[in-house]
């Protein structure tokens, strides 16, 4: 068995800098930027998405001038995630835009921080040295299910912290991920300087964990060379 490393890294070799980013989008170098990462699945925008949602409320009352963005991870969300930004009277720029398809790759690279539930966007936010708070719910009989039934216990859900296992990112979970606590999680690392520069110190040694640039062509190697080592197998490029 060969380590090849993670895809993820070769993907991150395609996004832009900060500063390229904010260019593309808009941006000022000044301008402080959040981007929320509610919802990949349905089950999340109903069991999540109101906690993240008031974490932002209050930051936006908070920090009068950041900015926040939201990309979609799949165009049926944008609806039901309007809805819930007036709902909660927030001010979000959706992306993409309507009707146009472009990478999510530059609002993440562009943002200050992100409010994210947990999932691979962990750790390209990580690969993007991007502060992040991690949150996450399910519903209370799943919860209950888990602890009581399938005696399921992890000591990490976010893949950073799974990778070295230690927190490198902080875990909101269940009745901890509310929006009080996600929103003075996130004014912790925006504002204390100290846990900033740990956590992009963590960052760079879990992105040396995940391997280096050339992943999927190593990858491609050790499936030629193993279907060379098969009796009677020719392998065809």
């Amino acid at each position: 068995m060969s380590w090849v490393g993670h895809p993820l890294i070769d993907r991150i070799q395609s996004a832009p800098s900060r500063a390229q980013a904010r260019q593309l989008l808009g941006i000022s170098p000044q301008e402080q930027m959040i981007v929320l990462l509610p919802a990949s699945r349905w089950q999340e925008i109903r069991y999540l998405l109101p906690a993240i949602f008031a974490a932002a409320h209050q930051l936006q009352t908070q920090l009068p001038q950041a900015r926040f963005w939201l990309p979609l991870s799949l165009e049926a969300f944008r609806q039901p995630m309007q809805q819930a930004i007036e709902q909660w009277d927030l001010t979000v720029t959706l992306w993409p835009p309507a009707n146009q398809n472009h990478s999510s790759l530059a609002v993440l690279a562009a943002a200050d921080l992100a409010i994210t539930k947990s999932g691979t966007v962990n750790l390209e936010l990580a690969l993007l040295n991007v502060p992040q708070v991690v949150a996450y719910r399910v519903s209370p009989l799943t919860a209950w299910l888990a602890r009581n039934l399938l005696n399921f216990s992890v000591p990490f859900i976010a893949p950073p912290n799974l990778v070295e296992m230690k927190p490198i990112v902080p875990e909101l979970l269940q009745d901890q991920a509310n929006g009080a606590n996600i929103a003075a999680t996130a004014l912790d690392l925006l504002q204390n300087p100290q846990r900033h520069q740990q956590m992009l110190r963590d960052y760079q040694t879990m992105g040396q964990a995940l391997g280096s640039a050339g992943v999927c062509d190593r990858a491609a190697q050790e499936i030629l060379t193993f279907n060379k080592s098969i009796p009677g197998e020719t392998s065809q490029v």
